[in-house]
Order: structure tokens, then sequence, then C-alpha cells
């Protein structure tokens, strides 16, 4: 597993933003089988077509669309019924929750926060490793010096999950959705010690995006939330981040290339919490 990705992917969340650009990355970076869902319908069309746009016909990948709510059990069981093999998951889904302080969120907003940015990731993680665990190990096919070299680099596949910047410092007025982000960084860890080690050569790691300039933090008209203004200035690179940037990580975090990068919250933040 080179950089070519040339297996099964699944992307969650892959209707729009960092998810649609996660999805076209996969394919312009190999895989041959992705599957894509959202709860967004027009969302999902929208990205099959762009992936198509993108790349000549003779090389589209077979493209698998699912529709429904990642935090609802019975699609997550639905999703899964279909994928019979899998190499590599980008959970993509998520939510922004209002900006309030705890006090003054209610427990159904909570619920709504929870239920998809962790809930729902674990319910998918899951079910990505019980398919993954059914891979045989794959030797690293990019450049090595000997072919032990190269066994020792094998996976049977990974797993990226989307986190934040918010999953690793605070922000005023949003301490539900800062934790939540928290728990998928910490789930991360967790898991990639038990799966990341022999026999099992899964390895599971975060991206810990900043503000990325996506449907859910710009208006119609492309102007930048007046919420997010202040996040951006606080980054030493003063700009939203781009979601094919996001996308690229998560490509790279798939690939044989991080054969040795486990666990962690990869963070592309412009620099944000440095400050």
């Amino acid at each position: 597993m080179g950089g070519r990705l040339d297996g099964v992917a699944l992307v969650t969340g892959a209707g729009s933003g960092i998810g649609r650009s996660v999805a076209i990355a996969l394919c312009l970076a190999g895989v041959t089988h992705l599957y894509i869902t959202d709860i967004n319908e027009e969302g999902v069309s929208g990205t099959s077509n762009a992936i198509k746009s993108v790349l000549p016909q003779s090389t589209t990948p077979e493209i698998t669309t699912c529709l429904g709510d990642i935090s609802t059990p019975e699609f997550v069981a639905e999703l899964f019924s279909k994928i019979e093999h899998l190499d590599y998951a980008v959970n993509c889904a998520g939510v922004l929750g209002e900006n309030k302080p705890t006090a003054e969120v209610s427990l159904a907003e909570f619920d709504r926060i929870n239920s998809i940015n962790y809930r729902g990731l674990w319910m998918c993680v899951k079910e990505e490793l019980k398919l993954i665990l059914k891979n045989d190990v794959t030797p690293y096919r990019g450049f090595t010096v000997t072919k032990e070299e190269a066994e020792i680099r094998g996976q049977r596949g990974a797993i990226v999950n989307i986190a934040s910047q918010l999953g690793i410092v605070g922000k005023t007025q949003a301490s539900v959705y800062t934790a939540s982000k928290a728990a998928v960084l910490s789930m991360t860890r967790s898991d990639s010690i038990d799966y990341s080690k022999p026999p099992h050569h899964i390895r599971i790691n975060s991206i810990c995006p900043g503000v990325i300039q996506t449907p859910m933090t710009t208006s119609e008209d492309g102007k930048v939330s007046e919420r997010l203004r202040d996040a951006i200035s606080i980054a030493p690179m003063d700009r939203m981040g781009l979601p094919s940037e996001i996308a690229d990580t998560a490509v790279f975090l798939c690939s044989g290339e991080s054969s040795f990068i486990t666990g962690t919250g990869v963070v592309v933040d412009g620099g944000y919490i440095i400050n």
C-alpha cells in the first residue's frame, strides 16, 4: 500500500466540504471502489458527479452511494451490510454546535452533537475494524531497501477520523463540540493501541483541522461566519484552510508512506494551536 491506494475505501460525511474533497482525493490516489455516505442526497450525488468530472472514465473507480444518518444504528447496519471488503475508511461526518456556554445548552443539543460527532463515528469505526481485520497484511509497495523492510511496513488497512483543533484546545461557548472532538482523539489513541500492533496491523489516526472553507463555515456568498473571524486571525497563516489540504493529509495517513504513524492527531490548522 504505497502512494497508490488500490483498494476499497469508505468516506462518511462525503456530501460536501472535507468529505467531498477526501472522496475525490482517494479516487485520484487510485482506490478501485469507493463507498460514500451522507444524510444529504443532493450532496452525495454532487460528490459522485465531481469525481467523474475530474477522472477519466477509464480510471473512475466503482462508486456506491449510501444515503442515511450515521447517528442511527439502523443506517449503520444497512451501510455495512453492503460492504464486503474494506481497506481504508475516512470518517468525516460531523456537525457544529450552537454558540452557547454549558449552562445554556439543552440536552437535545448535547445529544445531537454527540450522536453524530462521537457515537456515530464510533459505530462506524467498530464496523470498519471488523471488515479490515479480515484482510491479509499487504507489504508496503513504495521504495524500500529490502524485502524485509517492505514486510515490516505492511498493513491490513487504515482508518482516519476527522477530529478538530478544538479537540486539543478550548474555545469559549463551545464545550459540547470541543468535548465531542476530544472524544474522537481519545478513541483514536486507544484503538490504535489495540489494533496497530501485531497481528492486527491496522493504523488508526485522526486529523485535527482548523477553520476550513466549507459550507458549514461560510455563507452562500462565500463570506466567513462572524463567529469564526477571531479563530482565523489567531492562526499565524491568517487564512482559512482548504478542504483539499485536509484531503491530502487523509490520503497520506491511509497510504504506506505513513507506515510508522498511528494513534496521533495530525494538526492541520495554519498554526492555530501554537498561539
